[in-house]
């Protein structure tokens, strides 16, 4: 293999799984290729404000405050066989940084971890920016229609009911590879839980571990507000990760006589936490699941989000590794019933591990490598825009603009 490979990993920070998964599968290329340029970019950190305002805060606006409205939209947007999120000349207007970085990386692989990311890829592409192969990293139990383009090399995907919709939209199933859904190695590896538990000032009580998916919206003061009022012998974790609101909302509650609460923001003790809990109670974000079925953590759901996150719960919820429940009162009394019941949690330890992929990373820089050393090109894709696409980037003047690159921590 070449070691000057140039790679670019590429994402989108719609709460923490995106970067996780990004993160992971640019550490394991690391891994494997040492030499190679490597670049992991997320497209949000420098966007333009338009398209912030337009793009990312309408998104969490409804997400938010109205998520029937969002689940229609993405209900509809899927029915409707969408191609975009949002149009061409609002990505590359509203993405400019990352359109240069492309063009002055030139890298012969992109890896979208994202749907925008793809979408950002394919438009790079179908502009004359690159000619850089494309491979698809589907974080969630559920794809979209927008994840299949003509440009696209391979996908990687979490299971067999994606690998399923894809084909349904039009991918080749030789391109399409289940591996699982990419998480950082510590979560496979034994940690010390006893190490931990010290660090949090935790006691021999059982753990339950509450996770709000890094940028919310949750609930997860009135999960953990219920659990004192309960008064069971708990240590309750709650990681309330970029969510700031949520974290000043937890912060004004106090310990019970019998059960103490940690608040936490960010911390790299996830896994070692995940090995240490009893029940995880969180929304249902695919990575999230990943980390956990890989822990054999049982899995409480609440606060999904309409689409993907529905059916991540689904699917572990179908798999006997987890609960689905409706109002912080029903989540916490489904929390305690596990905790309480030896057999059910056992049970339900089992069908997490099998629902498990330590090694999703690996096999997708595998499918990356492979795509690399094929010699096949997919073909022109004949574009419907017009033909002057090319000299609107060249009077961007791109090659002064500075490079986005994610810090790795």
């Amino acid at each position: 293999m070449n070691s000057k490979k140039r790679i670019l990993v590429l994402t989108l920070s719609f709460g923490a799984g995106h970067i996780r998964a990004a993160e992971s599968v640019f550490m394991e290329l690391r891994r494997q290729l040492p030499e190679a340029d490597l670049l992991l970019v997320d497209a949000l950190q420098h966007c333009s404000f338009p398209f912030r305002a337009l793009y990312v805060w309408t998104y969490w606006a409804m997400i938010r405050y109205a998520p029937s409205l969002w689940n229609k939209f993405f209900n509809a947007r899927r029915k409707r066989r969408d191609e975009q999120t949002a149009p061409a000349w609002l990505w590359r207007n509203g993405c400019k940084n990352v359109f240069e970085t492309i063009q002055n990386f030139q890298p012969e692989m992109i890896v979208a971890c994202e749907v925008g990311a793809c979408e950002i890829a394919v438009i790079a592409r179908r502009t004359k920016l690159t000619e850089a192969k494309i491979i698809n990293i589907i974080t969630d139990f559920e794809a979209e229609p927008i994840w299949v383009k003509p440009e696209i090399s391979g996908f990687a995907v979490p299971n067999k009911e994606v690998a399923e919709q894809l084909q349904k939209w039009g991918a080749d199933a030789e391109r399409i590879k289940i591996c699982g859904i990419p998480l950082d190695e510590s979560f496979s590896r034994t940690q010390d839980t006893q190490k931990v538990k010290v660090h949090f000032a935790l006691d021999e009580r059982q753990i339950v571990l509450l996770m709000g998916g890094g940028m919310g919206p949750t609930r997860m003061d009135f999960v953990a507000s219920r659990l004192l009022e309960r008064g069971e012998n708990l240590n309750i974790i709650a990681l309330f990760g970029k969510d700031k609101r949520m974290g000043r909302k937890l912060d004004k509650l106090k310990d019970s006589a019998t059960v103490s609460l940690n608040v936490i923001g960010w911390t790299d003790r996830v896994a070692a936490l995940m090995q240490s809990a009893a029940v995880l109670a969180t929304k249902p974000g695919g990575v999230t699941l990943s980390e956990a079925a890989v822990c054999g953590l049982p899995i409480v759901f609440f606060d999904a989000i309409p689409g993907p996150e529905v059916s991540n719960a689904a699917r572990f919820v179908d798999a006997g590794a987890g609960s689905q429940t409706t109002g912080s009162e029903e989540t916490a009394v489904e929390i305690l019933r596990l905790v309480n019941d030896k057999n059910a949690l056992s049970a339900m330890v089992d069908h997490c591990r099998k629902l498990a992929h330590p090694k999703a990373a690996v096999d997708i820089v595998r499918l990356v490598l492979a795509e690399l050393q094929n010699p096949h090109v997919i073909g022109e894709y004949l574009s419907t825009e017009k033909s002057n696409i090319p000299s609107f980037w060249s009077k961007l003047n791109l090659r002064k603009r500075p490079v986005v690159e994610v810090e790795v921590k």
